[in-house]
């Protein structure tokens, strides 16, 4: 019975670090794709009265989403599919509103900004205050598999 719990016990160690090393490549997405296709308005949208069941944001990203737009609306649609965005680079105005719609057809993906605090999680749309200018990486927010480290992209304000 001893025996049975120890090699029990070592194939649950060999198990667990085997799947904690699965996703630590450092593979660099390819940024050469075209950006973003944005459609603007120049109407305020109401806030959202709530969020989706799916996504959960911080408070930081509910502060930056009560600010005063000073720019347009900006709707953008990214896929998230086969370990990639199709949008490598967004780019908006400091000022705008911006509304991403995270859409995937092959599992479970998300999509996150971590300095704006913006976490998308499955299908589900965010919105935030382009309120600090520069680039700022987003990714996949979920283990979805083996080319995980694959899904960025670049969102630049100007």
């Amino acid at each position: 019975m001893k025996k049975k719990m120890v090699v029990l016990f070592a194939t649950s160690i060999v198990t667990a670090s085997m799947l904690s090393a699965c996703g630590t490549s450092t593979k660099q997405a390819d940024s050469s794709s075209a950006p973003a296709t944005t459609s603007s308005s120049s109407q305020a949208s109401a806030p959202a009265t709530s969020a989706p069941s799916n996504q959960t944001p911080a408070p930081a990203a509910q502060a930056s989403n009560n600010q005063a737009p000073t720019g347009k609306v900006v709707e953008v649609k990214v896929m998230a599919k086969d370990f990639e965005f199709d949008k490598k680079e967004i780019r908006v105005k400091k000022g705008d509103k911006v509304k991403i719609t995270l859409m995937s057809d092959d599992g479970g993906h998300g999509f996150e900004i971590p300095d704006y605090k913006v976490n998308i999680k499955g299908n589900g749309s965010a919105e935030f205050v382009a309120d600090k200018a520069g680039t700022f990486q987003y990714d996949c927010s979920v283990m979805c598999g083996s080319g995980h480290d694959k899904m960025t992209g670049k969102l630049i304000v100007e």
